[in-house]
């Protein structure tokens, strides 16, 4: 028995997958809500799928025995489903769809299928920001935001599905938002750059992404898993997308434009009316405090009964009246993302917020007895240097500096976190064009900061392995050549290191390479709604910046 008591007699059969472990999946707002609307359809019946796999010691998989990935509710094969859908929110996860395809006897290749195997579909944040990594073992890519989309894809699929499975994917050509790799053909020049992209069978030269333009059309909530312990007992509601700030390394900020909202009596009604069991709500969104009603929802919400909690909070926003509303709802902390230590970075990168503001916000916060922070700070953004890298130091100091001066009357000190990431540019941003700093300076940097940020008291450094950037940096700005190296990785059981050595596929050549403006990427195929002239001046004018410095 599957979803809602379904049978699969006469449906058409999705396992929903999400590469990874069960409860980062089951916390994915997007992947539970895509497994909703699915299941809503009343010709198809829905069952969700993890990564769900031992790890070897070297990053592969190494079982005992050979595992058959089988699907969340009923435990059936992967390959006995009519579609595989993976949501693929992170470039890394990538690895784990071959070993999910292998380990249910699926030809990695999309060209080696035969009518008998899966459709294998893919989409999510990854695929509309390059989905060209991992184009040869995709039959067909959904590009975008899916809730509109989902539906037409099934209606397209119910409609020519007796020929799809002889793997005829026309039917598909005429639905905006899919993209299928196998309708083109890349050319390359001798350096290795894209010469030219040639669409076969009448196929489109640009994939536009599919975007909502009325979210109040559609609402859900889901309940994080009980043993999820950072968020017990917690439903999440989205209540807006994209981001007005548009900083110049965000993806999210660019490709979820525009930046809409939910409206206050949709987000209201739709809690009245489903009364989640949860006593706390927690409020999502690219710019949960750039909703333009976020203190009156906030209010209501308490007044219904429930605790609050927030995804993250811009500096700019952390006034008197929210941080009384945090303290209302017992939450104890927050997250806050400066991005960089010093001005002048956080100018560079569009971040838009001061140091005056920063502390300005912990000052508000500490008196509102929120005494855990979190801060996000990433290393090697363009144009740093070890100034910007001091810059932290200093600035966590004064930040606690400014905690203590509340010692007396907080009577306890909270504990501070911070998040250190190595910058990896993303496509469809202004710094598309820039290289991943070298792993070695990158070390090096994040060496020197661990070292003296153990000195200062109850402070607390979590810092993202180099090794994992330069993974996802290729993932992020290869084209389709580097499906070999993944190909090989695999192979290798998830040894990165020997399968560099024995690629042809020069990876540095993605990761260490400044983008040229008139290059042809990998990814200019997908149209997202922002111009590339617009990417182009605010690139030129960083870079200009950079060499002002």
């Amino acid at each position: 028995m599957s979803p809602k008591g379904k049978q699969w007699k006469n449906k058409h059969t999705i396992a929903l997958v999400y590469p990874n472990h069960p409860p980062v999946g089951m916390a994915n707002l997007g992947f539970q809500t895509l497994h909703q609307r699915l299941n809503l359809l009343d010709n198809v019946v829905c069952e969700r799928a993890f990564f769900d796999i031992p790890a070897s010691g070297t990053g592969g998989i190494s079982p005992p025995s050979p595992v058959l990935p089988r699907s969340w509710e009923s435990k059936i094969p992967l390959n006995k489903f009519d579609i595989l859908a993976f949501s693929i929110p992170f470039e890394n996860d990538f690895i784990n769809i071959l070993t999910l395809l292998a380990l249910s006897g699926i030809p990695l290749k999309s060209r080696d299928r035969l009518p008998g195997h899966p459709l294998i579909v893919a989409g999510g944040m990854t695929s509309f920001i390059n989905p060209e990594p991992i184009a040869s073992f995709i039959d067909l890519f959904l590009l975008g935001e899916g809730e509109s989309l989902i539906k037409e894809f099934i209606d397209t699929f119910s409609t020519h599905h007796a020929t799809l499975y002889k793997k005829n994917f026309f039917p598909f050509l005429g639905l905006p938002g899919a993209y299928i790799p196998g309708f083109y053909t890349v050319t390359y020049h001798n350096n290795g750059t894209i010469k030219a992209r040639m669409p076969q069978k009448n196929a489109p030269d640009t994939i536009t992404k599919r975007t909502e333009t009325n979210l109040d059309t559609f609402i859900t909530s889901y309940p994080f898993p009980k043993d999820a312990s950072e968020f017990p007992d917690m439903s999440i509601i989205e209540i807006n997308r994209g981001c007005p700030r548009s900083c110049r390394f965000c993806a999210a900020g660019y490709l979820c434009l525009p930046f809409r909202n939910r409206s206050l009596d949709v987000i209201l009604n739709f809690i009245q009316e489903t009364h989640p069991g949860e006593k706390t709500i927690g409020l999502l969104g690219t710019g949960v405090s750039d909703h333009p009603d976020i203190l009156a929802l906030s209010r209501e919400i308490l007044k219904s009964g429930y605790r609050l909690s927030f995804s993250s909070l811009r500096v700019d926003r952390i006034t008197e009246d929210l941080a009384d509303i945090l303290h209302q709802s017992g939450q104890k902390t927050v997250t806050l993302a400066p991005e960089a230590g010093s001005q002048r970075l956080r100018d560079l990168i569009k971040k838009g917020i001061s140091e005056e503001q920063i502390l300005n916000a912990v000052d508000t916060l500490i008196r509102h007895d929120i005494l855990n922070l979190k801060f996000y700070f990433m290393i090697g953004l363009p144009g740093e240097t070890m100034d910007d890298i001091h810059a932290i130091l200093s600035l966590i100091r004064k930040i606690r500096h400014t905690i203590l001066t509340h010692r007396h009357a907080t009577k306890r000190l909270g504990k501070l976190t911070l998040t250190l990431s190595p910058f990896v540019p993303k496509p469809a941003t202004p710094f598309q064009w820039f290289p991943l700093m070298p792993l070695s300076d990158i070390k090096n940097r994040l060496s020197w900061l661990r070292k003296n940020l153990s000195k200062e008291p109850n402070v607390h450094v979590i810092a993202d392995l180099p090794k994992w950037a330069y993974v996802q940096a290729l993932l992020s700005r290869g084209g389709r050549r580097v499906s070999d190296l993944l190909l090989r990785v695999h192979e290798n059981g998830g040894n990165w290191p020997q399968s560099y050595k024995e690629s042809p596929v020069n990876p540095d050549f993605f990761v260490y390479r400044p983008f040229k403006t008139d290059e042809h990427l990998p990814w200019d195929f997908i149209d997202t709604g922002v111009p590339k002239s617009r990417l182009v001046r605010e690139y030129l004018q960083a870079l200009e910046t950079i060499q002002d410095f």
